[in-house]
């Protein structure tokens, strides 16, 4: 069920509509890669996500289920 803040579908609208493939392209641009179970391996194991990616993240695990990050 979502549950993603205002704020975060707002950031993270497309076209009008809160969409995962803004959110899911801005990672991927990144260097970021998403996995079969829905989580995402960072580009390096010592990178440090921006806020604008774990903004991007939060909004993907609380309004579509997503994972969050793994090693």
């Amino acid at each position: 069920m979502p549950q993603a803040s205002q704020e975060l579908r707002e950031e993270w609208m497309a076209d009008g509509i809160a969409s995962d493939e803004k959110a899911m392209q801005y990672l991927k641009a990144a260097g970021y890669r998403l996995t079969r179970q829905w989580f995402w391996i960072k580009p390096t194991p010592a990178h440090s996500p921006t806020d604008k990616e774990w903004s991007a993240i939060c909004f993907l695990v609380d309004e579509w289920d997503f994972g969050g990050i793994v090693n």
